[in-house]
């Protein structure tokens, strides 16, 4: 930047407007964004209706025509995929974006996890068991579900991009607004077990719920490319 072109005036003005904004995300991202991680999804633990995309960042029902009787219901929770990667210790952070998805189901389950069958993970029923914890969207409602207890969760603004975090150490799973950092639901997890993220996409209800769930991830800002000026693209 040439500094010459610059107005002083402006350029304090800038700087002061960064400083409030750090103080502003330093409000919230302590606890979450330095944890942050995106998980890649196991294609082998997916349900053979799911499709999975060719980096394992998404995944969505596979294209099939389907009655409008057959809507999707909670006990469509077998539809799942599981990460490849859990949780056993300390603090971990995660998005997954929803956007504007009619239906669906995000969450984390303990099991079962057996290795010998590719399907066994992804059919453990999320959130009506007590092995798995999730939120559940469905027309503009949301209910936070675990084991046979379901509660309907009071959302003043759309969720369109959905942050967890799991805090192994004090035994709390909490969901978030993840655009506005507010707290959808917290749940008391006491266990022993790896947690997996785990997302159902639910099924496709005539063309009405196709977009996929999405593992929000940040590419490295040192992968970007510099041309031969040495101006980063």
């Amino acid at each position: 930047m040439d500094k010459d072109l610059c107005d002083l005036e402006k350029l304090r003005t800038a700087e002061r407007l960064v400083d409030d904004l750090s103080g502003a995300l330093s409000q919230h991202f302590p606890r979450t964004w330095s944890y942050l991680s995106s998980p890649a999804l196991d294609s082998k633990s997916a349900h053979p209706n799911l499709q999975i995309s060719p980096d394992r960042k998404q995944v969505y029902w596979r294209t099939q025509p389907v009655s409008e009787t057959l809507r999707p219901q909670l006990k469509d929770f077998q539809y799942s995929v599981l990460a490849e990667d859990s949780f056993i210790a300390g603090s971990s952070y995660w998005e997954v974006i929803v956007q504007e998805k009619p239906y669906w189901l995000v969450g984390v389950t303990t099991g079962p996890v057996g290795k010998g069958d590719p399907l066994s993970k992804s059919c453990s029923s999320l959130g009506v068991n007590n092995t798995s914890w999730c939120i559940y969207h469905g027309d503009g409602q949301y209910l936070a579900c675990h084991g046979t207890q379901e509660k309907q969760l009071l959302v003043e603004k759309k969720v369109r991009k959905l942050g967890i975090m799991a805090n192994l150490q004090k035994g709390e799973l909490a969901f978030y607004n993840a655009d506005a950092m507010t707290l959808l639901h917290s749940f008391c997890v006491q266990c022993t077990m790896p947690l997996y993220p785990m997302l159902n996409p639910c099924i496709d209800v005539n063309g009405r719920n196709t977009q996929p769930l999405t593992m929000f991830w940040i590419k490295d800002p040192w992968d970007w490319h510099v041309n031969t000026e040495g101006v980063k693209k």
